[in-house]
């Protein structure tokens, strides 16, 4: 195994964000009048104008997920790499679409479920857990959901930065995350750590995504689709600090108007006394989050939505 950077180093270029919607509040607004007009048909069609701009007018950095491809499909050439880079941009911008759509037509969706029995046994327990995903499917509008599929799900805390648009953000706010939903901004980092702790520790649900670095996140390298990548560490620390077990969860798109809930049987951290053994136990249960994620994303590999070179 090739060696990783520290655990506590900065993330490298490729991998810094702003947690801001492209496209700017016109476009927002945009497809804010639009999408009630043309439902999730004329959505699929809209995805392609998306998938187009986003080619033409959205800059070098974000074709960095070519390499994603080459792991996928190494045999491909060029012009198949462009060609299912298309179709990713494409299948992204159904996800931002149906955001809309699921908040305006709910009932238009079909979501089947499986595995949120898992869920609601903690809930009914009183138990907090860590419900972890990634930038893979149509993770933002899970909380939407969530309250209605887990019963008596109480308050939801969504790790997540805050730096969206605000018109955006405000919209997101009040129609799909509910007063039932916290957020809690990860650039804090001894804030967002308490807040995740006290969340976990009074019977809460926190989510977090672990498929990114920000900032100075604790991180770890370990094997992901034939190379080594970058995780977070911080949502399997908190869950070994406060005993409470993580729960993997994936929403999937599987039809035009049809989604798949899936969520794993709950995973129990606990790190070795001697700190020295520590690092290595920290890393393989990294490396199982990544094994995990690796088999989600070769099974829907256009929805997974890092467009950065993950590897470098």
């Amino acid at each position: 195994m090739a060696a990783s950077p520290p655990a506590q180093s900065a993330p490298p270029a490729s991998q810094h964000w702003s947690g801001r919607s492209r496209g700017g509040a016109w476009l927002f607004k945009a497809c804010v009048s639009l999408l009630p007009v043309v439902g999730a048909r004329g959505a699929w069609l809209i995805s392609f104008v998306i998938a187009a701009c986003f080619s033409l007018f959205g800059g070098r950095g974000q074709f960095g997920m070519i390499a994603y491809w080459r792991r996928l499909r190494p045999g491909a050439g060029p012009a198949l790499l462009a060609l299912l880079a298309f179709r990713q941009f494409a299948s992204f911008g159904r996800i931002l679409c149906d955001r809309l759509l699921v908040y305006l037509r709910p009932s238009d969706f079909r979501i089947e479920v499986s595995g949120v029995q898992r869920l609601r046994a903690l809930r009914e327990q009183g138990q907090g857990c860590i419900l972890l995903s990634a930038h893979l499917g149509n993770w933002e509008i899970a909380s939407f959901w969530l309250h209605e599929l887990a019963s008596a799900v109480g308050d939801v805390h969504v790790v997540m930065v805050r730096d969206d648009l605000e018109v955006v953000q405000r919209f997101t706010d009040a129609r799909m995350r509910g007063g039932h939903t916290k957020v809690i901004d990860p650039r804090d980092g001894l804030g967002a750590s308490l807040a995740i702790n006290a969340a976990l520790n009074a019977g809460g649900i926190v989510c977090m995504l672990g498929d990114r670095v920000f900032g100075e996140q604790p991180a770890v390298a370990v094997r992901f689709l034939g190379g080594m990548a970058r995780f977070p560490v911080g949502p399997f620390h908190a869950a070994a600090l406060t005993g409470t077990p993580i729960l993997v969860g994936f929403l999937m798109k599987t039809g035009m108007r049809s989604y798949l809930v899936h969520v794993d049987a709950p995973w129990y951290l606990q790190l070795p006394p001697r700190r020295s053994e520590r690092p290595a136990a920290l890393r393989a249960v990294v490396q199982r989050w990544a094994r995990r994620l690796e088999l989600q994303v070769r099974r829907y590999p256009r929805q997974w939505h890092n467009f950065f070179d993950f590897w470098r």
